[in-house]
C-alpha cells in the first residue's frame, strides 16, 4: 500500500509550540500572562503566540498625490508586514482564537509614515477556555497591549488601529464560522472596546495618549502630510478629497471678488 512520507506525517502531528518563536511573540505571551495572572485569571493551557508570517513590502504611493507634490513626496513606503496568531490547546487540539495584522513602517520609511504602524485586522473566535469563563476580552486586550509596548520599544511612535466591523456575510480572517444569531456589531461597540483597551494602555504606561483620526490630523495643513497604508481605506478616496479640496479652495479664492463686486453694484 502507499505510505505517507516522513515529512507530511511529521506537519500533519505538528503542534502550535513547534513553530518558531521570536522576540515580538514571547512579548505578546509574557503580556497575556501577566495580565491574567493580575486579573485573578487561569487558562487550563496557555497561551501560544507566533508570528506565523512576516514579509517586507512596498507600498507605493497614490498617483494623485505624487502628481501633485512630485520630488516632495515618496515615490514608496516599506514596511513589514506581520501576521500574528494565538493558538491555546483544548481538548487534546490546537485552536487558532485569534489573529492579527500589522504593517510596520520604521524609522527608514519617509514620511509621513515614518516610525509609524497599522493594526489592519484583528479577529477571533469564541473557543478561549478560562476560569472563570468569558475572559476573551481580557486576553485580547492584553495580547494588544503586548504588541503595543513591544512596538514602542522597537521606536515605533504611532499605531493605527482601523476599527470597522466587517458587514453581515463578510469576515475579515476567520471563515466559515457557526451561525450566529446575534445581529453584527456596531461601530460604535468595536470603538468601544477598543478606547477601554487603550484606556488601559494609558493606565500601564505603554502609550502616552490616543485620539480618533480626525483629531489627530486636525492640524495638518496638507494632503502631503497624512499617513496612508497599504489596502486602508483612504488611498481610494485621495481623489476625492484631493478634488473636494480643490473646489474649496476656488469658492474661497472667488468669494471675495464676488463681495466686492456686489459692493460696487449699490
Amino acid at each position: 500500500g502507499r505510505h505517507a512520507s516522513p515529512r507530511l506525517l511529521a506537519l500533519q502531528t505538528r503542534r502550535a509550540t513547534d513553530l518558531p518563536t521570536c522576540m515580538l511573540s514571547d512579548a505578546m505571551e509574557a503580556s497575556a500572562a501577566e495580565a491574567l495572572k493580575e486579573a485573578g485569571v487561569s487558562l487550563p493551557k496557555p497561551l501560544v503566540v507566533r508570528v506565523a508570517s512576516r514579509k517586507r513590502l512596498l507600498f507605493q504611493a497614490v498617483k494623485e498625490l505624487k502628481q501633485r507634490y512630485g520630488g516632495g513626496y515618496a515615490t514608496e513606503f516599506p514596511y513589514l508586514s506581520q501576521a500574528i496568531f494565538a493558538f491555546q490547546e483544548v481538548e487534546g487540539r490546537d485552536v487558532f482564537l485569534f489573529a492579527m495584522y500589522v504593517q510596520e513602517y520604521d524609522a527608514d520609511c519617509p514620511p509621513p509614515n515614518t516610525n509609524r504602524t497599522y493594526i489592519s485586522y484583528v479577529d477571533s473566535v469564541g473557543y478561549l477556555a478560562s476560569k472563570p469563563q468569558g475572559q476573551r476580552t481580557a486576553v485580547y486586550h492584553a495580547l494588544l497591549h503586548g504588541y503595543l509596548q513591544f512596538a514602542a520599544s522597537c521606536g515605533f511612535e504611532h499605531a493605527h488601529i482601523w476599527v470597522a466591523p466587517p458587514t453581515a456575510g463578510v469576515e475579515y480572517i476567520f471563515h466559515g464560522r457557526p451561525a450566529d444569531p446575534r445581529p453584527p456589531m456596531a461601530v460604535e461597540v468595536l470603538r468601544g472596546w477598543y478606547e477601554r483597551m487603550l484606556r488601559g494602555a494609558e493606565e500601564k504606561g505603554i502609550v502616552r495618549s490616543w485620539s480618533t483620526l480626525e483629531e489627530h490630523t486636525s492640524g495638518l495643513t496638507s494632503m502631503r502630510d497624512f499617513p496612508l497604508f497599504d489596502g486602508d481605506f483612504f488611498p481610494d478616496k485621495v481623489p476625492e478629497i484631493l478634488e473636494r479640496a480643490e473646489q474649496s479652495s476656488s469658492e474661497r479664492r472667488e468669494s471675495p471678488r464676488g463681495e466686492k463686486g456686489k459692493e460696487k453694484g449699490k
